[in-house]
């Protein structure tokens, strides 16, 4: 034999001499996987790898043609069936041993690949998890809490190749979640405009009972009056039907008490039109100074979101025109909008984006 000895074995002299030497197809198994393992290729390359994959099919195909005439010899030698098949079958668990031996560090390996590829998908998953994790009742406060965590998750070079994939879900996870927090802060700004509307109206309803209190005691007022200007006349009637040696002094008395009769009625009339006016003010004051706070919060608020709602339109565009002059450039659309991402959170230093 040459002093390097082949692993694939296609002799079948070789073969034949060693299952009819005692202890030779041990010798040549020894001898297949000492070249076997002489071999060290690096695993970390695809090169290396495929040597691997390549010596461990030669092993396969030794094991299978010294299996092949391994049977031919028990074909050929009926009296040596038995002590030869053993041998081969004691052969072939030793092939298969010591393919499975040559391929272990390319499995080792494939399998931590996997485990590294399998981390990072977790780690992304973990993040993209957080826009299904928002719930239609929850408030601005729990918002804000999830895109702070979302925003000190730290998206470095540890995640590898998936690097650009984790930033570019966690861009999206806070897209998402700050578009939410928008709508549930309007949704709140709403629900407390809407509060104090029936506060507003809860005050109007007890300003008009106050309102009714006051006419009910302007009225009273005046019956008051009128029964005392009744009662002072048919007091001054009396008297003049008592004496008419009073008469004429009695006259005096009674259109003295007839002037002071009118003139107290009139006071409680006056009195109860100034109340009844003074009333209508106040009311209408209110009034109007209701509308005008509602008009004036509602302007405010339809200010503010135009404001905003321009603002948002204005920093798209400009964005717009800047992915368009990146990808002008050639850089594909996916990683313009990172750079821009980067850009806009002051990730690249020197380097801002003009609203």
């Amino acid at each position: 034999m040459n002093a390097k000895f082949e692993l694939e074995i296609a002799d079948q002299n070789i073969v034949v001499a060693a299952f009819r030497t005692p202890g030779g197809t041990a010798e040549l198994f020894e001898r297949i996987a000492q070249e076997a393992r002489s071999h060290v290729p690096d695993v970390t390359t695809k090169k290396g790898r495929d040597q691997i994959g390549s010596l461990a099919l030669k092993i396969s195909k030794s094991k299978t043609f010294i299996e092949k005439c391994g049977k031919e010899l028990v074909a050929d030698q009926k009296a040596q069936i038995k002590l030869i098949d053993d041998d081969r079958i004691a052969t072939v668990k030793k092939f298969d041993e010591l393919r499975n031996e040559i391929l272990a560090p390319r499995d080792a390996w494939e399998q931590a690949e996997k485990d590294r590829v399998a981390k990072h998908e977790e780690s992304i998953l973990s993040i993209n998890f957080y826009k299904t994790a928002v719930i239609a009742d929850k408030d601005s406060v729990w918002l804000k809490g999830v895109i702070r965590n979302v925003e000190e998750i730290v998206i470095d070079s540890s995640f590898e190749e998936f690097e650009e994939q984790a930033k570019i879900a966690k861009y999206e996870t806070l897209e998402f979640l700050r578009k939410a927090l928008v709508e549930r802060e309007k949704y709140e700004a709403e629900q407390a405009e809407l509060e104090r509307l029936r506060l507003a109206e809860q005050q109007r309803i007890q300003q008009e009972r106050e309102a009714q209190i006051a006419r009910e005691a302007a009225e009273k007022a005046t019956r008051e009056a009128e029964e005392k200007a009744r009662f002072e006349a048919e007091r001054v009637q009396h008297e003049k039907a008592e004496s008419e040696q009073r008469e004429a002094r009695l006259k005096a008395e009674k259109e003295a008490a007839e002037l002071r009769e009118q003139a107290l009625k009139q006071k409680a009339i006056d009195d109860a039109k100034q109340a009844e006016i003074a009333k209508q003010q106040a009311i209408e004051a209110e009034r109007q100074r209701i509308e005008a706070e509602q008009f004036a919060q509602a302007e405010a608020v339809r200010k503010a979101e135009e404001a905003r709602l321009a603002d948002v339109e204005h920093r798209k565009q400009i964005c717009g025109e800047a992915l368009k002059g990146l990808t002008d450039l050639g850089v594909n659309a996916d990683q313009g909008k990172a750079i821009l991402n980067a850009i806009n959170k002051g990730l690249v230093p020197h380097v801002s984006i003009k609203f």
